[in-house]
């Protein structure tokens, strides 16, 4: 029995066998099995074609894309943590907020992201002009930030793009976004606000090595409401470190009983991100994954069956007040999706993005680069007057179809076909050889059905949508 096939098997007993098990058991279905056992950070990952695209082609591409867009997603990256995680790969600057030289450290990093910033709009003249559709600030933990920095940054953005029609997002830490943070973002212009829980579960917080309680999340979001934000995410973990289904049951009633307008749900992810090019990479190995995913502390890693078991009990306790869109991000009936995820992701719009900071994801329909994930290499390139860009690739015009469609399938929404006519010219996806090569495979597996030029992916295709867009239309990682 293969690793895979025996942590599919791994199964809690008191409740129902998940839907996929016995289309992932059958040895005809192997790729989907595997790719779901290394499980890689969602399908939010839609790589180029074209290696070595040169810089000069990709600013010009850039720049005519978003001279005719409606709107583009702008972020900011802040690669700053008081404490790493211990499933945390991403590339940041561990240090303590309340020394002199850490004061000094987040001024640079703020004269960096502005430097960034400065040289992509000497880059991409139409960037000034273009309505931002939502600006996020990312971290690591930007809520490390002082006043005096968080303001500098803000200004400088609203100084120099167009925010006239932009939703602001902020990303913090429960630990650091204190109510009177709280106030200063709503005074900023902030109306959303973003942070990771992983657990209403103090063991799992701190097993995670999380240095905040279940209690400080949730006076957060309480804080939150009072000073004007309603609209607050919370990311939580299912498959975390000895975890079992009904902890992610305890997870989903708080969920409920908080009336959160939107939370992630995010299947643990501890395949390197080099590997799979995830809008900000890492460098390093997780913790976890240092200490052996078998067993740690006395403690295992649920297997695939339970976490696909815990997969279904967050859809059976979320249906109804909940809508998920796109994959893994639920957001409450009477509240809107994602707003950057859907312009970037919804097959109207797929508008360009612009990533200003370490290791960040550009994009738009021709070509996408991404930073440089060192933060020695990433000053370097700034104090060189240069954009800190470390790979760069194009997409050939069959790619950008195939792209489209991957993206659009990510939102579990129906593809229409009127729709992507609109896209390319009149020309169907069923023209695409590999799209229609696709399709029919996914239809024979009960994977998708196709009715009136719509393909709607059934209850088995929205499990396993990532196995599907990161298998059956291209190779899984490049």
């Amino acid at each position: 029995m293969t690793n895979a096939m025996a942590s599919l098997r791994d199964l809690d007993p008191q409740y129902p066998v998940p839907l996929v098990h016995e289309f992932l058991s059958r040895p005809e279905n192997k790729a989907y099995l595997d790719y779901a056992y290394k499980d890689p950070f969602g399908c939010h990952v839609f790589p180029g074609d074209i290696e070595d695209y040169p810089l000069s082609s990709f600013f010009a591409d850039m720049n005519s894309e978003i001279a005719r867009a409606p709107q583009i997603h702008l972020w900011a990256y802040i690669p700053c943590c008081r404490y790493r995680c211990h499933f945390c790969q991403f590339p940041t600057i561990t240090l303590n907020p309340h020394t002199a030289s850490s004061q000094a450290v987040m001024k640079d990093l703020v004269n960096l992201n502005i430097k960034e910033a400065r040289l992509w709009l000497a880059k991409v003249p139409s960037l000034a002009a273009v309505e931002v559709g939502e600006f996020n600030i990312f971290g690591g933990t930007p809520s490390l930030l002082p006043e005096s920095e968080l303001r500098r940054l803000v200004a400088f953005y609203k100084d120099h793009f167009n925010f006239f029609a932009a939703t602001m997002r902020f990303e913090g830490e429960p630990g650091t976004l204190t109510k009177s943070y709280l106030s200063l973002l709503q005074e900023l212009g902030f109306t959303k606000v973003s942070f990771g829980a992983q657990s209403f579960d103090d063991r799992f917080i701190s097993g995670s090595g999380r240095m905040h309680s279940a209690k400080e999340c949730i006076e957060t979001i309480y804080d939150a409401r009072e000073v004007g934000i309603d609209w607050v995410s919370v990311d939580l973990i299912y498959g975390m470190l000895g975890q079992s289904v009904d902890d992610v049951g305890y997870d989903m009633e708080t969920t409920r009983q908080l009336d959160l307008s939107h939370v992630v749900c995010t299947k643990l992810h501890l395949e390197e991100f080099m590997k799979i090019r995830t809008g900000v990479s890492g460098e390093r190995r997780s913790v976890w994954q240092k200490a052996g995913l078998g067993n740690c502390n006395n403690m295992s890693f649920p297997g695939l069956g339970k976490q696909y078991q815990m997969r279904e009990l967050i859809e059976k306790n979320l249906k109804g007040a909940y809508r998920e869109h796109p994959t893994m991000y639920f957001y409450r009936h009477d509240h809107q999706p994602e707003k950057w995820k859907g312009l970037i992701t919804d097959l109207d719009k797929q508008y360009p993005e612009i990533a200003v900071g370490l290791g960040g994801s550009s994009k738009c329909t021709k070509a996408e680069a991404i930073n440089i994930t060192s933060y020695n290499a990433y000053k370097g390139a700034l104090h060189e007057d240069r954009l800190p860009i470390q790979e760069c690739r194009g997409m050939s015009p069959v790619h950008r179809e195939v792209t489209a469609f991957k993206m659009a399938l990510s939102t579990l929404s129906p593809v229409d076909n009127g729709v992507f006519k609109q896209r390319f010219e009149g020309k169907s996806f069923f023209d695409n050889e590999m799209i229609n090569c696709t399709l029919s495979g996914l239809v024979g597996k009960s994977l998708v059905v196709i009715e009136s030029d719509v393909v709607t992916l059934t209850p088995y295709g929205v499990t396993l949508v990532e196995a599907i867009i990161n298998t059956q239309f291209a190779p899984a990682y490049r």
